[in-house]
């Protein structure tokens, strides 16, 4: 492959990976207006992003042992068709179990993307380009879930909420045509493998001297990044002031392209450490601020952490997994998305600075794994 094929792919997966996670978020501006038209509450509406959360998360464990056994280029591109078709049906749904049943179904189709695409980074990309797109791949999953709900949002506004799955089917189509033009057919190790020594592979890597503490902070990162956004949403007062100010922290996300460098100035661990170290600042910081401007301001430095941390845990996974490269990146994935889930909740049920503490404690754990680490690896 040359330079600008190269360069070409991971544009196409940094864009997939955007649009394909906004439609976690995608769901959560058109509550009030499903729920009054199915006649039942947003609660119930919410139901929907609960169950595409639980089979995205599936869907991750599924397909990476597929793309092992059929190929990674094969899962990405029937991936993209069938959620072209699967996000469609979420449009047709009249009453509150066909919605529930088809955000299921297209939280499942799109969990094809991530994890193949970050074991199909290590098949196409050299040490550092690998590192700057998977950065790049990242900070359009975090960037997602601002963009998701403002593109929603702004749908509404000028049609109906079906228009909000007419809109990204017709993208997730367009992108599957994109694909089988641009996406190299890299030559990869097909093998097949027994329910039981793929689960047999998943707790090995677990159990991992290296591999279980990787494990333990990237349970962390989105956790804390929906913990927080969540927690701030539900204390910043209603109205414009509130999104802008939300958005204002995503402005962070734009460190994750300099992941690369920081890792080759200061290795892998190194840069864990720094961004951990930025976490814990912010967030302490911010336990203190009591000006939503300030707040904003400060909350551009702990995305920064969040936008640093991921792809160099991604580096350090993909490096230390080995043969099992493929199914280490799809624990990784599933254990994210968790993580995410898990912060939603605490958010719901602790206030926002009970939120902030929380994390405060929860990077430091991970600043002494990772100190740990450099000792035993």
């Amino acid at each position: 492959m040359n330079v600008l094929h190269k360069n070409t792919v991971g544009i196409l997966f940094v864009t997939i990976g955007l649009l394909v996670t906004c439609n976690i978020y995608s769901l959560i501006p058109l509550y009030t207006t499903i729920a009054n038209e199915m006649d039942i509450v947003a609660k119930d509406v919410a139901t929907g992003s609960i169950l595409f959360t639980l089979f995205y998360a599936f869907g991750l464990l599924v397909f990476s042992p597929l793309a092992d056994s059929f190929g990674r280029r094969r899962i990405i591109l029937i991936g993209l068709f069938v959620s072209a078709i699967t996000t469609l049906l979420v449009s047709f749904a009249k009453t509150p179990l066909p919605l529930y049943i088809f955000r299921g179904i297209q939280g499942f189709s799109l969990a094809s993307f991530a994890p193949v695409a970050f074991a199909f980074s290590f098949d196409i990309f050299m040490e550092k380009e690998r590192t700057f797109w998977i950065a790049l791949i990242n900070a359009g999953f975090l960037a997602a879930g601002m963009i998701g709900q403002l593109t929603s949002a702004f749908i509404l506004q000028i049609s109906t909420w079906q228009h909000v799955y007419y809109f990204f089917s017709a993208v997730y189509l367009l992108l599957f045509f994109l694909g089988i033009f641009i996406l190299p057919k890299v030559v990869n190790h097909h093998s097949k493998e027994s329910v039981k020594g793929i689960i047999s592979q998943f707790i090995k890597l677990l159990r991992g001297k290296i591999l279980s503490k990787y494990y333990s902070i990237v349970f962390t990162l989105l956790f804390s990044f929906v913990a927080y956004y969540e927690a701030l949403g539900y204390f910043l007062p209603q109205g414009d002031l509130k999104v802008l100010i939300q958005s204002i922290g995503l402005l962070g996300v734009f460190l994750s392209v300099f992941a690369g460098t920081f890792i080759s100035y200061f290795s892998a661990r190194n840069t864990l450490l720094i961004g951990i170290l930025l976490g814990i600042g912010s967030m302490i910081l911010l336990l203190f601020s009591y000006s939503p401007w300030f707040t904003a301001f400060l909350s551009i430095f702990f995305v920064a952490s969040i936008a640093l941390l991921i792809p160099t845990i991604i580096h350090l996974i993909g490096t230390n997994s080995g043969v099992y490269r493929g199914k280490a990146l799809c624990l990784y994935s599933f254990l994210l998305l968790i993580g995410a889930s898990l912060g939603s909740f605490v958010a719901s049920i602790l206030s926002y600075r009970m939120v902030l503490i929380l994390l405060i404690f929860t990077f430091m754990h991970n600043f002494f794994v990772t100190w740990k680490l450099k000792r035993i690896s």
